[in-house]
């Protein structure tokens, strides 16, 4: 099907003006007057009272700039990543996102395992015992839903979601993979939004939305109660009833936009940086070979020192030279890091 014969137009509920659109899309915003309009179906055409824009606060150079200050953080970076990274492309879109204010709470009831030993000697006998256990918790949320159908056409976009992976660490062939992932927190994704004004984004490319408010506000409901039952299932050894009411008190279209970079360091790499709020909404980076050698010798030297412990407690002879083995695998490592080994800096 040829991308004419699957374009639609209707009139904007305001201002009467044509608006084209794919076939699908069902969330429009109009570049003559920047009302936005939700088709219901193929006759009826409806105007979305709620809706608003973040303004952008960086351009494609202010979002570079942001990128390279969150590069030079955080202890699996190298401290010269920052001035290898060479961006390429910048590309500039606002993104629709429907934004459900709700509260959850939660009640969950389970069974907490516990172990006693009874007896001594040959009498002596583990007994399993299972303590019943309950309790609530609740979070207020505005919870995010990408009004597109295909979250993965612009990376990183999924990140926005209150406890999604937002830091992505490339460690190549290193083994010992410790830290570096983080999760997003909870933000407030309305908190700067304003009227809609389309000249704020002119340079940028505005997506339409696809999906409806009746759906994005049934989607944040399903996914609010799998993360409470998620939160649920760490709290006793098993859970066996789990309730989740989610209360909805509004929900508005939020025009989010952001800055989708790449960078080359030593390897092609992405990064998503909210242009409003001026932070990294996701990013990819390789991990430094010195953060990769302090974590080998810390691993060694502690395996080392568990078998030092045996062979000074048990009388193991063989474990010092064990112990041995970890102590020179940990001086190895940072001699051939120091002259030159590894890669990123």
């Amino acid at each position: 099907m040829t991308e004419e014969a699957r374009m639609h137009e209707q009139s904007c509920d305001n201002c009467g003006a044509p608006l084209s659109y794919v076939e699908g899309e069902a969330v429009i915003t109009c570049e003559y007057c920047g009302t936005t309009n939700m088709i219901a179906d193929s006759d009826h055409i409806v105007r979305v009272e709620s809706h608003y824009l973040k303004p952008p606060q960086v351009d494609a150079e202010g979002a570079i700039g942001v990128a390279r200050k969150w590069l030079k953080k955080g202890f699996h970076r190298s401290s010269k990543l920052a001035g290898k990274a060479g961006f390429g492309k910048a590309e500039g879109l606002v993104l629709p996102y429907w934004i459900v204010r709700c509260r959850a709470q939660t009640y969950w009831r389970g069974q907490k395992k516990k172990t006693r030993t009874v007896g001594s000697g040959d009498n002596k006998k583990t007994i399993t015992e299972w303590e019943p256990v309950s309790g609530r918790f609740s979070e207020e949320y505005t919870w995010p839903i990408y009004a597109r159908e295909n979250r993965e056409e612009f990376w990183g976009i999924g990140r926005l979601k209150p406890g999604a992976k937002y830091t992505f660490p490339d460690w190549g062939r290193f083994i010992l993979r410790f830290g570096g992932s983080k999760r997003s927190p909870n933000l407030d994704l309305l908190e700067g939004a304003e009227a809609l004004d389309i000249k704020k984004v002119e340079e940028m490319k505005m997506v339409n939305g696809q999906v409806v408010q009746e759906r994005a506000e049934r989607h944040a409901r399903n996914e609010i109660e799998r993360m409470h039952a998620d939160r649920a299932e760490k709290k006793a050894t098993r859970i066996t009833d789990c309730d989740t009411t989610v209360d909805i008190s509004g929900t508005d279209l939020v025009y989010i936009p952001v800055w989708e970079l790449e960078y080359s360091a030593g390897g092609s790499y992405r990064v998503l940086v909210d242009a409003h709020g001026k932070r990294v909404v996701a990013g990819e980076y390789p991990v430094g070979k010195w953060p990769k050698a302090v974590i080998w010798d810390v691993t060694n030297i502690l395996l080392g020192g568990v078998f030092v412990a045996l062979a000074a407690a048990a009388d193991m002879s063989w474990a010092w030279y064990v112990a041995g083995a970890f102590g020179l695998s940990a001086v190895a490592y940072t001699l051939w890091t120091g002259f030159g080994g590894g890669s990123n800096g």
